[in-house]
C-alpha cells in the first residue's frame, strides 16, 4: 500500500504505541504454595499498525486495517512471538447507509471497556478488567455492521453487530490474538453494543452470544504457581486460569465528565455459559457446574486543574463465579490506584499500586503490585 500511495491509493496512516513497564508483585498464597515476590519488565500491549481509506464515490470508501501486538521483552508472551495480530479487517463505508467489515475483530462487548476502564492494558494486560472479567475477546472470521451515527438531542447514537463463523469446526479454539467460534452457520456466534455520547455522558450497553471467554482469571499474575511446572500444581492452575467456554455476557457502562475534569466510570455485567464447548475436553467438568459470572467496576480520573500534567485515578473492581454445586465461589477482587504525568498527549510516565485477593473457600491468593511505566504513542 505505501508503494502505491502516489498513484492509486491514498496514502495509509501509519499508528501505535509503546508502552513498558517495571511491575514487583509480592505474592501471599494458598496454604501450602511458597510465597513469590517477582519483578517484571512488562510489555502493556504495545502495538503497530497501518490504517487508511480509499474515496470511491461521494459516498462510498474502501477501508482497511492491520494492526499487530509486539512484545519487546522476555515472558510476556507465552508463545514468544515478537509480532501477534490484533485487529486486521477491510471493509466498505457508506455515508448514509454504515460500515461493513470483516476479517479479526474486537466483539462491540470487549470494545466497551476501554470506555471505563482507567487500568487499560497495564501488566502485560491483566491489571484491567481483561484479568478478571469474561467478555474481553477478540473473534478470528468475522462479518461486523456498524451504523452511521444518529443524532438524539445534544448527542449521538451509534450500534455494532458482530457476526462469526466457525467454518465448521466443532469446538472452539484459542488463536495467536484471538479465539475462534464453533459451528457452521454465519452467526451461531455473535455479539452486539449500543453506545449513546455527548460532550459529557456516555453510556453503553452490549450482548454477547456464545462468543468464547475466559472464565476464572487469577489477576496479575498466577502466583501460586511455578510457570515452567507443567507436571504438579502449575499445570493445575493455567490450565484453570485459561478455561474458554461459549459465554452469552451482558455489559452496562457508563461514564460522566465533569468540567473540572474529574470523570467517574461504572461498569457491570453477567454471564453464562452458553454451552459447555471448551478448548481442553478436562474443562468440561468444571464448566458444566458454572451457574454465572457477575462483575462490576467502578472508577474515577481527575486532572488536577492547576497541574494539567497530572493525572490521579483509582479503580475498584470485583468478579464472582458461582456454581451449581457444592463448589465454593470463585471471587477477585482488585483495587487500584495511580498517577500520570503527561509530557504531551502522546508521551506520560506514571506509577502504578493495587491490591488483588482470590479467593475460594478457604483458599486465599493476596497479590501486592508497585510499578511505574513509560507510554509513547505515534
Amino acid at each position: 500500500l505505501s508503494l502505491l500511495a502516489g498513484t492509486t491509493f491514498a496514502a495509509p496512516t501509519f499508528y501505535g504505541e509503546i508502552d513498558l513497564s517495571l511491575d514487583h508483585v509480592q505474592a501471599d498464597n494458598k496454604n501450602g504454595v511458597e510465597d513469590r515476590h517477582i519483578t517484571d519488565l512488562n510489555s502493556n500491549n504495545s502495538f503497530l499498525g497501518l490504517k487508511g481509506d480509499e474515496k470511491l464515490t461521494d459516498r462510498l470508501s474502501a477501508l482497511y486495517q492491520a494492526e499487530f501486538t509486539f512484545y519487546s521483552d522476555e515472558g510476556s508472551n507465552s508463545s514468544n512471538d515478537v509480532f501477534v495480530p490484533r485487529n486486521i479487517l477491510i471493509g466498505l463505508k457508506d455515508e448514509k447507509l454504515g460500515a461493513l467489515k470483516v476479517g479479526k475483530i474486537d466483539t462491540p462487548v470487549k470494545q466497551l471497556s476501554a470506555v471505563v476502564d482507567t487500568f487499560n492494558n497495564y501488566v502485560a494486560n491483566n491489571a484491567d478488567v481483561n484479568g478478571i472479567m469474561a467478555g474481553e475477546n477478540r473473534i478470528d472470521n468475522v462479518l461486523v455492521y456498524e451504523t452511521p451515527a444518529f443524532n438524539v438531542g445534544e448527542g449521538k447514537v451509534e450500534a455494532k453487530l458482530q457476526l462469526a463463523t466457525g467454518e465448521g469446526n466443532d469446538t472452539i479454539k484459542s488463536t495467536k490474538g484471538g479465539y475462534t467460534v464453533a459451528g457452521r452457520g454465519l452467526g451461531d456466534s455473535w455479539s452486539s453494543s449500543v453506545v449513546y455520547s455527548d460532550k459529557t455522558f456516555v453510556a453503553g450497553l452490549g450482548y454477547d452470544k456464545a462468543i468464547p471467554s475466559r472464565l476464572l482469571s487469577r489477576g496479575f499474575l498466577n502466583s501460586d504457581y511455578d510457570a515452567n511446572d507443567t507436571v504438579n500444581d502449575g499445570q493445575a492452575v493455567e490450565e484453570a486460569r485459561n478455561i474458554l467456554a461459549e459465554t452469552d455476557t451482558v455489559r452496562a457502562i457508563g461514564r460522566i465528565n465533569l468540567d473540572n475534569g474529574l470523570s467517574l466510570r461504572a461498569l457491570y455485567q453477567v454471564s453464562e455459559i452458553a454451552n459447555a464447548n471448551v478448548s481442553a475436553a478436562a474443562q468440561v467438568e468444571t464448566v458444566e457446574n458454572i451457574d454465572d459470572a457477575q462483575a462490576w467496576l467502578i472508577g474515577a480520573e481527575y486532572n488536577l486543574p492547576n497541574a494539567k500534567n497530572w493525572t490521579v485515578k483509582g479503580q475498584y473492581s470485583q468478579n464472582t463465579v458461582a456454581f451449581n454445586d457444592a463448589t465454593p465461589d470463585f471471587e477477585a477482587k482488585q483495587i487500584l490506584a495511580g498517577v500520570d504525568y503527561a509530557f504531551s498527549k502522546q508521551v506520560k510516565v506514571y506509577g502504578t499500586a493495587g491490591y488483588l485477593t482470590i479467593e475460594q473457600g478457604s483458599d486465599e491468593d493476596k497479590q501486592l503490585l508497585v510499578g511505574t511505566g513509560f507510554e509513547y504513542k505515534f
